[in-house]
């Protein structure tokens, strides 16, 4: 069974190949525009996580 992290990282990967084919031609463009979406995805959201800590919702 697959964890949060694990299901976070397939989804950032799943979405970033989406949107570099969809928006960008050029080969070395499209892996550019990969690795920044899928760590803007990924690291944003871990940072986000440790943002969230100190507040539990009860």
């Amino acid at each position: 069974m697959l964890d949060h992290l694990s299901l976070m990282v397939l989804h950032g990967l799943l979405i970033a190949v989406f949107f570099s084919f969809l928006w960008k031609r050029d080969k070395k463009e499209r892996w550019h525009y990969f690795w920044k979406v899928f760590g803007a995805l990924v690291v944003g959201a871990i940072v986000l996580g440790w943002v969230m800590y100190p507040f539990p919702l009860s």
